[in-house]
């Protein structure tokens, strides 16, 4: 018995189960499709070397002569699907998982904190703090306090590990004392005799600078770069297999040839960024499933690449990559909220 059966003849207790109980079926029905599409995870050669580093940071933290915390910094351009990878690595790995102290009480090996957009050292802390269960709610509290609850909290949470994304907030309004300053505390979190934590890091090559710019180079020799690059025509057999797999996990067959050249719009719109280029494929397939009269209920045409790349870069039909003979000259940029920006045009 499915949950839409589950609600006939019940009251709706919340707005989801509203919705399932009074939404036509047509988009119920496409609820589940779009559900799988957004669920699907494309394996790359990024999960892998990932987990590998995961796995060497929990050997190290399970040896009981290692004092010391390290850092593993994640680094890839906006829309390269950083933060993607590293949360459905840690959703997938057994050690990630919540367990409880034997008191009723939820412990968390792994903490994961997004970076507050205008962020210092002590909003930092504090946002650690409200991850481990510990919201502060008095604005008067000292910088120095709320980093003492920190380590209170992390050691109460029984938490070894730290996810910092989007890292490079840290930087935005910082100075060179401020940097300074906020390197000591991050180094300060590893180098606890009494509780050593380990950190993830994750951000644009910007963030970089948190390790580049440690005078004493501590930062350097305590993290381990992992970078997620760009893709090239290399991953072109990879892209032609990710489409055909995507639509026929919806039931859905591909009703065009995906040739050499469509492939490369591909890589092309999707500014040869992983992240990008594969939400631009959910987005396309996504596009066929809400299109009765062209796609025929199961067909994932050429169009509707067309419409999923206007949906992600709001573009005109003249500035649409799989639109227009002259798509090498169309250049997009990805701005700080991981959008495609206007179309400029190079000299291809």
């Amino acid at each position: 018995m499915g949950p839409m059966t589950e609600l006939v003849g019940r009251k709706p207790t919340s707005a989801l189960d509203h919705l399932r109980a009074t939404a036509p079926v047509e988009v119920r029905d496409r609820s589940n499709l779009i559900d799988l599409i957004e669920g699907f995870h494309v394996k790359t050669r990024s999960d892998d070397e990932f987990t590998r580093e995961l796995n060497r940071m929990l050997t190290n933290i399970m040896s009981p002569n290692v004092q010391e915390g390290y850092a593993i910094a994640v680094v890839g351009r906006s829309g390269a699907g950083k933060s993607h990878t590293i949360k459905r690595r840690l959703d997938a790995h057994p050690s990630m998982k919540p367990f409880d102290d034997g008191y009723g009480n939820e412990m968390q090996i792994c903490l994961r904190v997004r970076t507050p957009a205008k962020c210092n050292t002590k909003t930092l802390g504090i946002e650690i703090l409200r991850q481990a269960g510990y919201p502060i709610k008095r604005t008067t509290v000292t910088e120095t306090e709320v980093w003492r609850l920190v380590g209170e909290q992390l050691r109460r949470k029984q938490a070894r590990i730290i996810y910092l994304d989007e890292t490079q907030h840290v930087l935005k309004e910082a100075d060179r004392k401020k940097r300074t300053h906020t390197q000591d505390t991050i180094k300060s979190l590893m180098q606890n005799m009494e509780w050593p934590v380990w950190l993830i890091l994750s951000g644009i090559p910007d963030m970089l600078a948190l390790i580049h710019t440690d005078l004493d180079e501590q930062m350097e020799r305590r993290t381990r770069v992992l970078s997620i690059g760009d893709m090239d025509e290399q991953d072109l057999p990879f892209l032609k297999s990710v489409v055909t797999t995507l639509t026929q996990l919806v039931g859905f067959t591909v009703g065009f040839a995906l040739t050499a050249t469509f492939l490369r719009k591909l890589l092309h719109a999707g500014i040869y960024r992983q992240g990008m280029v594969i939400q631009l494929i959910k987005m396309s397939v996504e596009s066929a499933v809400w299109d009765k009269e062209r796609a025929n209920g199961t067909v994932v045409l050429l169009e509707h690449f067309v419409e999923g790349y206007r949906r992600l870069s709001n573009c005109s039909p003249e500035t649409n990559v799989f639109l227009v003979s002259t798509w090498a000259a169309i250049v997009r940029q990805v701005d700080d909220k991981s959008m495609l920006t206007e179309a400029t045009t190079s000299e291809k």
